[in-house]
């Protein structure tokens, strides 16, 4: 992992590691080694090959769960 990886991996578990489980495979392999599970609905995956993907991926599905579960102003 290179230095910005591993920095943007740090922010990615500081900023989210309450409302996602945040995970890194280490299978050489895995084209997309960086996931993240909503705690909200485990049947979800969000995966990426970057932290830095990883961390826009989960601040969208944050966004979109968000504004799913706010009240709609209905006139």
């Amino acid at each position: 992992m290179t230095v910005e990886d591993r920095d943007q991996w740090e922010c990615l578990l500081a900023d989210w590691s309450a409302a996602y489980d945040i995970t890194r495979s280490d299978d050489e392999d895995d084209e997309r080694p960086f996931k993240a599970v909503p705690h909200a609905d485990r049947e979800a995956l969000l995966e990426a090959a970057s932290p830095r993907l990883l961390r826009a991926m989960v601040r969208e599905d944050h966004a979109r769960r968000t504004a799913a579960a706010a009240p709609q102003d209905v006139p």
